[in-house]
């Protein structure tokens, strides 16, 4: 297995390449994907928050938002990856609106990353108008909800308390439909879930045989065998175009492999198919950092840590970002960190 080290106080430090350590735990269950940290469902919503129309510049407030139900997405376009994101939500929203509306439920979209007004305008400007749109000036929503991953989206009833949470997802149409017919008590909780997930049914040849393949290419992985690993997931995505893992794997492998060109189109590709598949998410930090977007890739390691505090690899990660600017201390207790939790895995 190909091995790098560092040397921190006198301390040295063999960490595993990242593709065999991204094998150790990557079948890790996900948890919630709530995607706000300092509000739970039920809560009202803060009371500090403002926002301006981009249109007309009047404010609104939390006050404003009671008497119907809400919508709310917090949107960010700092960054390519993030205005695409973004569009997609405001896209698969607009295929719901009529849905939405005949329930009177409003739709604001929110900028809380403090773009610029020609930044915010040239995203709004792409819609058909029929979503206002709104930024947070004070960017007080980043702290007051806890939000950690951009764009998110937030469901409040007629009386301002927060309902559900979303992120970004294939599936984010049905999952925010489901959301509110809950609210509104026109289904059960248990029946969106049916829907949502309905019974597990024998998968087809081609299926079985792309994922015989995936589970092949982390074997290779684990052996350091990348270019076999490489070939088991193509072979996997021949038979299986929409394996979200396997080109989240693959863009992993390209990583490190140097291959960068690669790497973020698969990568991408990854996150249109399954947003939430933690490998993906911890390479994309990186090859980020390789494009020259350092502190933002650090930020978003940490804000994957709300979630995966005891993942490894992402201990791991965050110890290689923090290495790479000089950071030798933060280095060495973030690879400690992922050392701990690997042999903790092991014993147990």
């Amino acid at each position: 297995m190909r091995a790098f080290s560092v040397r921190v106080s006198g301390v040295r430090l063999l960490v595993p390449g990242l593709a065999g350590f991204m094998f150790l735990l990557c079948s890790v269950s996900m948890a919630s994907s709530f995607p706000f940290r300092a509000i739970s469902k039920g809560d009202p919503l803060p009371g500090s928050l403002v926002f301006r129309n981009l249109g007309d510049g009047s404010t609104l407030t939390v006050e404003d938002l009671k008497g119907a139900p809400a919508v709310l997405v917090f949107w960010g376009a700092d960054m390519e990856s993030k205005k695409k994101r973004s569009l997609k939500t405001f896209k698969a929203l607009e295929e719901i609106l009529p849905y939405l509306r005949e329930r009177k439920i409003r739709v604001l979209l929110v900028n809380a990353q403090g773009d610029s007004t020609d930044v915010m305008q040239d995203v709004v400007g792409s819609l058909d108008g029929s979503m206002p749109a709104y930024a947070d000036e004070t960017q007080r929503a980043y702290g007051a909800l806890g939000i950690f991953v951009v764009p998110s989206v937030l469901l409040s009833d007629g009386d301002g308390n927060v309902v559900a949470g979303l992120g970004y997802s294939h599936d984010f149409s049905e999952r925010l439909k489901g959301e509110v017919e809950v609210m509104l008590g026109e289904k059960t909780r248990a029946d969106v879930e049916k829907e949502l997930r309905p019974e597990m049914k024998e998968k087809p040849a081609g299926e079985k045989q792309a994922t015989r393949h995936f589970n092949m290419a982390l074997v290779m992985q684990k052996r350091g065998q990348t270019d076999s690993a490489i070939s088991e997931l193509n072979k996997a995505l021949e038979l299986e175009p929409d394996m979200g893992e396997a080109h989240g794997q693959l863009g992993c492998l390209y990583l490190e492999q140097g291959k960068i060109g690669e790497a973020r189109a698969a990568l991408d590709k990854s996150y249109d198919l399954n947003p939430e598949y933690l490998p993906a998410n911890i390479c994309d930090a990186l090859l980020r950092a390789e494009e020259g977007e350092a502190e933002d890739a650090l930020g978003d390691l940490q804000s994957l840590l709300f979630r995966h505090a005891r993942n490894p690899e992402l201990h791991y990660a965050l110890g290689r970002l923090h290495e790479k600017q000089g950071k030798s201390a933060e280095a060495a207790q973030e690879y400690r960190k992922a050392f701990e939790l690997i042999f903790r895995h092991v014993e147990y």
